[in-house]
């Protein structure tokens, strides 16, 4: 399951110089960078948390839409193949209240524990982030490392994102979570995909029940995985138009026609600021 906040964008082949920004104005109460080390997010990664792993940010500050990347090693009970979601804070006063909203922004747990991220913010200012997962059970925490970050203007009528999209094949993808059948570990309700591998301009179904907590009447929408490198990070993308309302016993069906070539997407809804998906590939062509 991937937990992030919603990006809309208008079309995929139009979008790869802006693929990748968080350009939502945040919210909240604005805090100082002294303010923001006082309730725990320094320049410098805060790994208390973090436990036994650790994390390198490339910098502090940044124009926005300048690449920035975060290495590191999980914590030896992070799951391998963990999914981890960058958030920001949203402070509601100066005391240290306030929520993490998730982010479009996610890399996956390595086999050897390490983990890159990329990410290329468009919100200026400096805000507090963390990058990390929440556990399931009876008493979910939030697993991560918090820092603060600062993004200033960018110069110019546009701004250059340095982080290029990269093609993903079938096998990488899957090892990313996209795989071939829809992919509902933690999803928590159910979903099959009609084909995984269409003709180009063919059409495919995804059907199924929502979570129990998903509520009658919520509406599912599709997004597109676009990596920005071969291990796992990268970000998503609205599909426009493509939805499908749940029904008051659950159910779900969704029909669309996938980007030629071999994709990763996820169906699913925010809620809490988190967003609760089932995910799968699907080539054409």
């Amino acid at each position: 399951m991937l937990k992030r906040a919603l990006v809309g964008l208008a079309v995929a082949a139009a979008m790869l110089g802006t693929v990748g920004f968080a350009q939502a104005a945040p919210g909240g109460v604005t805090l100082t960078s002294a303010e923001l080390t006082k309730w725990g997010f320094p320049k410098k990664p805060n790994v208390v948390a973090w436990s036994s792993g650790t994390a390198k940010i490339s910098a502090h500050q940044a124009p926005a839409g300048q690449d920035v990347v975060i290495t590191g090693v999980a914590p030896d009970y992070a799951p391998v193949g963990q999914v981890l979601t960058m958030s920001r804070f949203v402070a509601d006063d100066h005391n240290g209240d306030g929520t993490m909203k998730a982010l479009n922004i996610t890399t996956t747990v390595n086999a050897n524990r390490s983990f890159t991220l990329h990410f290329q913010l468009g919100t200026v200012g400096t805000f507090g982030y963390d990058v990390g997962y929440a556990t399931t059970g009876m008493t979910p925490e939030r697993i991560a490392f918090q820092f603060q970050f600062t993004t200033t203007g960018a110069k110019g009528p546009g701004v250059a994102v340095s982080a290029k999209p990269v093609t993903l094949n079938s096998k990488q993808l899957a090892a990313a979570g996209f795989t071939k059948t829809a992919n509902v570990v933690g999803w928590g309700g159910t979903a099959k995909l009609s084909a995984s591998n269409v003709g180009v301009g063919e059409s495919v179904t995804l059907a199924g029940r929502a979570p129990s907590y998903v509520k009658a009447g919520s509406v599912l929408s599709l997004e597109q995985f676009v990596a920005t490198d071969k291990v796992g990070s990268g970000q998503f993308v609205v599909i426009p138009a493509v939805t499908a309302t749940v029904g008051s016993d659950g159910k779900f069906t969704v029909t669309f026609t996938p980007l030629s070539g071999t994709h990763g997407y996820t169906f699913g809804v925010g809620q809490n600021f988190e967003w609760i998906g089932t995910e799968f590939q699907v080539t054409a062509g």
